[in-house]
């Protein structure tokens, strides 16, 4: 099992990666066969195929951070992000909970999003 502080490297590299669009550094942390439910209740992404075309598809309109500590326990983490989404020159911004499990190597197995649309607002 990684220990907290590699858990948290591996959250902080992830969200340094979406913020960079490194599509590819973003699916190389996931295992193989790894899932990704964005937001909880739509379509889960399963495999590095599916997640590279997902990604590819939200990372370049998309900036996060991390506005509070990442809770580690046992193979799972949780961290709270605000992203800011850019359409049309407009930006919108949501407050999302993620919550991660990872495989004994520290590669993220699955990914869930907690955040619903009708959030969205047009200010931080």
């Amino acid at each position: 099992m990684p220990t907290p502080d590699e858990v948290r490297s591996v959250i902080e590299s992830y969200v340094r990666m979406m913020c960079s669009n490194d599509v590819d550094g973003i699916v190389d942390l996931y295992a193989d066969g790894g899932t990704a439910e964005d937001p909880v209740g739509g379509k889960i992404q399963s495999g590095k195929d599916e997640l590279r075309t997902f990604y590819a598809g939200t990372v370049p309109s998309l900036q996060v951070e991390l506005t509070g500590p990442v809770r580690v326990a046992g193979n799972e983490a949780a961290f709270p992000m605000l992203a800011e989404l850019t359409m049309n020159d407009n930006k919108l911004y949501l407050d999302v909970i993620d919550v991660m499990a990872f495989d004994d190597a520290g590669r993220i197995t699955s990914m869930r999003a907690f955040w619903n649309p009708a959030e969205m607002r047009p200010n931080r």
